[in-house]
């Protein structure tokens, strides 16, 4: 019986609601690598590891989330993570804020579900296809978008994010103050306060902490 077999046997269902729950008593700036210790707890992966590639292109793809086992140049063992990010990315304008939206978002794919991980090269394929064709669809292609708005909903606790979205309709803050606060880029604040975001929250089952 493998690690992810013992957790389900145990009860242990790797539950992003879990994780939305606990974040809600987290300071700005949420911490990534209290996400990613978060993630090691609620699922049956045992270790991740961040590594930054010159290969990499931000402009064709920023980030990629890879569960082992695999081999060289970085191995990873079952139930191991390799995340990689774009060197480019990285240490580019807002690097830092980038390098945490990315980070957070490939961290996500930890509470994807069997069908939705691209871990076939046919998979990786389609997945890589929905990004160059936005009108093609697969599950692996959903998880990433879902991927994404997950991020946001743990980087920022639901009070912050109601907070944010008040300060905005009354002017009090500015875009670059709230993207300072969250450690964000700028985009990011758009999707958080877009009436999509709510939807989000209300498919997911997620609780409003207001």
């Amino acid at each position: 019986m493998n690690l992810q077999e013992r957790f389900l046997e145990r009860g242990f269902l790797m539950s992003f609601l879990e994780l939305y729950q606990r974040v809600q008593e987290q300071a700005l700036p949420v911490s990534t690598n209290w996400i990613r210790q978060q993630a090691i707890e609620l699922s049956h992966i045992t270790d991740i590891r961040e590594q930054w590639s010159g290969v990499m292109e931000q402009a064709s793809l920023r980030g990629a989330y890879i569960e082992g086992p695999i081999g060289p140049p970085v191995p990873r063992g079952d139930n191991e993570v390799l995340i990689i990010l774009s060197r480019e990315m990285c240490i580019g304008p807002q690097g830092a804020y980038w390098r945490r939206m990315v980070l957070a978002k490939e961290l996500m794919h930890v509470f994807d579900s069997a069908d939705e991980v691209a871990d076939t090269e046919i998979k990786f394929e389609e997945q890589l296809e929905r990004i160059r064709e936005p009108t093609q669809a697969s599950p692996q292609a959903y998880a990433e978008s879902r991927a994404v708005l997950r991020a946001l909903a743990t980087l920022c606790p639901e009070q912050n994010r109601q907070d944010i979205k008040k300060a905005i309709r009354e002017s009090t803050l500015t875009l670059p103050t709230i993207g300072a606060m969250l450690r964000l880029p700028q985009w990011a604040i758009y999707y958080l306060v877009d009436n999509n975001f709510e939807e989000f929250l209300a498919a997911e089952g997620l609780n409003r902490t207001t």
